[in-house]
C-alpha cells in the first residue's frame, strides 16, 4: 500500500456494506485530481511510512498530522469524501444500507426546462443602475 492509499483508507476504511477508499482507486483519483492533488501531496509529504504502521498508530499519526496542518487535512477529508460518496460504488452501498435514492437530484431524473432568454428583455431593457468601479 502506498503512502497516499494508507490516508484515504484509514479515513474510509470500509465495512461489511461499505467498500474500503483503496478498493475504488480514491488515492490515484487524488493524485490526479487537478484541485485534489497538491493537498494530498503536502498531506502524504508529512505521513512519511505512515503505510507501514499498525491502523491504530497509522491513525495516531494522522492526527497529529491533522493537528500540525488544519487546514491541509481539512481539505484532504473534503478531497477523499467528495470522492468517495459520489463513486458508484459507494452511492450503491449508500442506496443499499439507507433505502435513499443515490440518483439525480431532480425527481426522477428529468431535466429542467431550458431557460427562455426573454425573460431577461425588461431588465436588459433598463437603464443601468450602477456606476463603474474605478
Amino acid at each position: 500500500m502506498s503512502r497516499l492509499a494508507a490516508i484515504p483508507d484509514a479515513l474510509l476504511p470500509g465495512d461489511g456494506a461499505f467498500p474500503p477508499a483503496s478498493a475504488l482507486g480514491l488515492a490515484e483519483a487524488m493524485a490526479a485530481h487537478p484541485r485534489f492533488a497538491p493537498t494530498a501531496d503536502r498531506i502524504a509529504a508529512a505521513a512519511e511510512g505512515v503505510e507501514a504502521f499498525a491502523p491504530e498508530a497509522r491513525a495516531a499519526r494522522l492526527r497529529a498530522i491533522e493537528a500540525a496542518h488544519p487546514e491541509g487535512f481539512g481539505a484532504l477529508v473534503v478531497a477523499a469524501c467528495s470522492l468517495y460518496y459520489t463513486h458508484a460504488q459507494a452511492l450503491a452501498a449508500v442506496e443499499r444500507e439507507t433505502g435513499y435514492k443515490a440518483g439525480p437530484p431532480q425527481p426522477g431524473g428529468c431535466e429542467p426546462a431550458p431557460f427562455d432568454e426573454a425573460l431577461l428583455a425588461g431588465p436588459r431593457a433598463r437603464a443601468k443602475r450602477w456606476r463603474d468601479a474605478p
